[in-house]
């Protein structure tokens, strides 16, 4: 089914029928084999495809594109060849293949009334010819027709209020039969292959879930519950047994809503319910997986994962991201085992080219041991070019000058990251200091620290935020801490929005202490060049006179939940920007 977008003066379709993503993407047709948990790209199209179905006799798969059907080889051999659906050229992604193979149920817009994106439910013989109509209203989406060929079931909107839920009609026409009136948007309906049940989603709880219903509409039982996750279009294989389905992130979008260009799931569970089963993370959503597409063998079913055209054409650059940016996906040990490896994947195909790591605790970093962390890493095609951590120093050895007992802590530290690879360490913070003399000593232990990892083969930073540049006792920590460490041990970390936050000019700062910002952190209010508060075209300019050799990108805070969107917003502006490392 297709969002619509309600407001206060009443329902309004916000969407062209056929045109559900809004920036150019490239597909990729994959395949998932159930019993070996793998998955591979058959095809890569340089455009959209949508909701792949699997033909009964196992020959075909059909898709949408452009507003139209096509048919392409479950192999990817070949070339999409066009299903002739006469004047209907304004298909969505809601269409079936009837057991028989016979004819494939469709929505479409009534071409007669090309400007009122308003679907209706079709029927088209498989090898091709005119549609014939099948609902007398619309919106209808259809997502089955019965194992016996009769009867079709789709999403409607009806009534006064434009109720969203579910419907029934037979495919010879005749009487609609609604099955669902719960409160909110209920929708996907899927007969099982016995005819028996029919598979939907609903929002009924306040998340999408998978519900299950008898065919007459009775016992409706809910399947999944999850949590934090909202989850859409169940698809039941042909042997009755599994049913798999898209779940989308709370963070994402609202728990009514499917569109594309979102970090989603491929889940599985049993036809019997049960916990589920997580596949695949993707970049993907509408158009991914809205109609069945198990083949008929049930070991194996169909999908579309998509990439922006601009993620793979910006131009490349050297940058880093701070992976405390996405702690919320990779900030535990238990999330970093679960979400590493699409997360580090989607930060290199968004245009980073490093990690700047933020989770060094008792000699590993997210739980791992120094060599599997680094090898996480790099099997995202990503590099580890620092690493921030903390030892701050108490107030008795602020007070008494010895910090024996922290260097050793850091003797441990230096060790694990040697072992990791990684070329720079940076303190990431210390508390505000509150005389000179407590500056002097914070400067002699940061100088400590960078002797010990100079002689390790690592650079030794310290990362600035705003209160380093606040007035104690006539000057700041951040100068004491310039004039105070010799640079051969200490270079600097500046964070240019703290500093800005702090009411200094991050470029006079570069320029104040040419050959220390070896490392900078490039950080807006949100998204970068979002707020237009922090000048980056004369901070990248100031690069060379500074001396500054690497940058990391780090987001606090998407405008939106959606970190990973943030961070792919912030790589392409920087990606485009004409003043950075120009030719």
């Amino acid at each position: 089914m297709k969002r619509f977008c309600t407001f206060s003066i009443g329902l309004l379709i916000c969407y062209m029928t056929f045109a559900q993503h809004p920036y150019p993407s490239h597909s990729y047709l994959e395949i998932y084999d159930v019993p070996s948990r793998t998955h591979k790209v058959v095809k890569e199209f340089p455009y959209v495809i949508e909701a792949p179905n699997w033909t009964p006799d196992g020959k075909w798969l059909v898709v949408n594109k452009d507003g139209k059907l096509w048919k392409i080889a479950p192999d990817g051999s070949g070339d999409l060849l066009p299903i002739n659906t006469g004047d209907i050229t304004q298909c969505n992604n809601d269409h079936v293949v009837t057991a028989d193979g016979k004819w494939i149920g469709l929505s479409s817009n009534d071409p007669a009334n090309q400007r009122s994106y308003n679907s209706y439910v079709y029927l088209v013989p498989f090898e091709g010819g005119q549609p014939r109509r099948i609902t007398p209203l619309g919106p209808s989406y259809l997502h089955g027709i019965s194992p016996d060929g009769k009867t079709a079931a789709y999403c409607a909107f009806r009534g006064p209020q434009m109720e969203q839920d579910i419907w029934t009609t037979p495919l010879k026409g005749g009487k609609e039969t609604r099955l669902t009136d719960a409160p909110g948007l209920d929708d996907g309906p899927e007969y099982s292959p016995d005819g028996r049940h029919i598979w939907f989603n609903s929002v009924r709880t306040g998340h999408m879930q998978v519900w299950r219903m008898k065919a007459n509409g009775r016992e409706q039982t809910q399947m999944t519950f999850d949590t934090d996750m909202n989850s859409w279009f169940p698809h039941i294989s042909p042997d009755g047994k599994k049913v798999v389905y898209i779940a989308y992130h709370d963070y994402e979008i609202a728990p009514d809503s499917h569109i594309a260009d979102l970090n989603v799931q491929l889940r599985m569970i049993s036809a019997d319910g049960g916990e589920p089963e997580v596949l695949v993370d993707f970049f993907g959503g509408q158009g991914s997986l809205n109609v069945n597409s198990w083949s008929p063998d049930s070991r194996r079913f169909a999908y579309v994962s998509y990439r922006l055209t601009e993620e793979m054409t910006a131009p490349s650059r050297e940058m880093a991201v701070q992976l405390y940016s996405v702690r919320e996906l990779l900030g535990t040990p238990d999330l970093f085992a679960r979400n590493h490896a699409y997360v580090l994947q989607r930060l290199s195909q968004i245009g980073f080219t490093a990690v700047e790591a933020a989770s060094y605790e008792e000699g590993q970093f997210s739980g791992l041991s120094p060599e599997r962390f680094r090898q996480a890493v790099e099997k995202a095609g990503l590099k580890i070019l620092s690493s921030h951590t903390t030892r701050p120093l108490s107030p008795a050895e602020l007070s008494s000058g010895d910090f024996t007992e922290a260097l050793r802590w850091w003797d441990r530290c230096i060790a694990a990251h040697k072992e990791a690879g990684i070329p720079y360490l940076v303190m990431s913070w210390s508390q505000p200091l509150r005389t000179r003399t407590e500056m002097e000593t914070m400067s002699a232990y940061l100088d400590a620290i960078g002797k010990k990892c100079r002689e390790e083969g690592i650079r030794f930073g310290y990362h600035s935020h705003s209160h380093e540049f606040q007035a104690v006792d006539g000057t700041t920590m951040l100068d004491v801490f310039a004039t105070q460490t010799r640079p051969e041990n200490v270079f600097l970390q500046m964070d240019v929005y703290w500093a800005v936050m702090a009411g200094v000019s991050p470029v006079e700062y570069l320029l104040k202490y040419p050959g220390r910002y070896e490392l900078l952190h490039i950080k807006d209010q949100h998204e970068i060049g979002q707020s237009g508060m922090v000048g980056f075209d004369a901070i990248f300019k100031a690069f060379p006179r500074a001396g500054t050799k690497a940058f990391v990108v780090e987001l606090e805070q998407a405008s939106t939940p959606n970190i990973l969107k943030g961070l792919r917003e912030s790589a392409l502006y920087l990606r485009k920007a004409e003043y950075l490392f120009p030719d």
